[in-house]
């Protein structure tokens, strides 16, 4: 008796089954996640993703082939996005061409996951900070084939952040989760919005629960509920509104802080026991230098630009 596998048989079989992927003229956050596709292979996603797809949304193709646009950059995304781009640009020291820190965003990489074919869907971060090409170090013991890159073969990003703006919670815990499988991804930052409330703060600003995740790779993570109002909390009329700790600048509780080096990691994978990443000679950065991010910050970009 001859055992097929089906996933592996419907995979293939999709790859001659006529499918179209359809994005409407008018999309709206409360039609999310929205399905476009059906039964399309994962050569015919990645072709989409290359030359097709429409700027602004975030895609999802699943193992029964369907598309979906999972979330949608409005003006609270792009402007946290810009915000944290200059957070991780803070140490190139003003350069432009030749930079030892690259900050880019929606770029393509292959998963880590390959299909029973042998296939990979490319998937993107809202941000992705990699090492410039050089300024990489070279391994000691080469890595056993090509190393991993993104789709024009530059350097892997080393840290991704994810921005979860109408996509679910645990749709964006699973996009992490799924990056930290490539040993080359040292740390995910994750930062979730929650939809705003009615009532407003004295300023007028619509009260909103925000988390952010760190994950660390091979070290768990962290959390923090930053926002202007605890995740979960309900605003009841004649109540007081509680608060989380995020209540001003410089607070230590509220501030993520990456060591700088980890962008320059490039071991051997995997990483040769007690392997320490180390900037590279002629980048003017002091060892033991991190990257800053402190919450509030964002808290207050995320509340001054939504709509009010």
């Amino acid at each position: 008796m001859v055992h097929i596998n089906r996933q592996a048989f419907l995979e293939r079989l999709r790859t001659f089954i006529p499918s179209r992927i359809h994005i409407p003229s008018n999309i709206d956050e409360a039609s999310l996640p929205l399905r476009i596709g059906s039964n399309v292979s994962i050569n015919k996603y990645n072709k989409f993703l290359e030359s097709e797809a429409p700027r602004g949304y975030k895609y999802q193709h699943d193992d029964n082939g369907n598309v979906l646009i999972v979330d949608m950059s409005n003006t609270e995304h792009s402007r946290l996005a810009f915000f944290l781009g200059t957070c991780f640009n803070a140490y190139n020291g003003g350069l432009v061409h030749n930079r030892p820190i690259i900050i880019s965003n929606d770029t393509l990489h292959f998963s880590p996951v390959v299909s029973l074919l042998g296939r990979r869907r490319k998937i993107a971060p809202d941000l992705a900070i990699a090492p410039n090409e050089p300024y990489v170090p070279k391994p000691v013991v080469l890595y056993p084939g090509p190393p991993p890159s993104d789709r024009n073969g530059n350097s892997h990003a080393r840290i991704i952040v994810e921005l979860g703006n109408y996509q679910s919670f645990n749709g964006l815990v699973a996009k992490c989760n799924l990056w930290l499988q490539e040993g080359y991804v040292r740390y995910v930052l994750a930062i979730k919005l929650h939809k705003p409330k009615n009532a407003r703060d004295i300023a007028g600003r619509r009260y909103r629960a925000m988390t952010a995740i760190l994950y660390t790779q091979g070290a768990g993570h962290q959390s923090w509920d930053f926002g202007s109002i605890p995740r979960g909390t309900r605003i009841r009329r004649n109540r007081p509104i509680p608060t989380t700790g995020c209540i001003g600048p410089g607070i230590p509780a509220y501030a993520i802080n990456i060591p700088v080096n980890e962008v320059f990691f490039n071991p051997a994978i995997p990483p040769p026991a007690g392997y320490i990443p180390v900037i590279p000679v002629g980048v003017n950065i002091n060892p033991g230098t991190t990257f800053n991010i402190d919450l509030f910050e964002i808290q207050q970009e995320v509340l001054s630009s939504q709509r009010n």
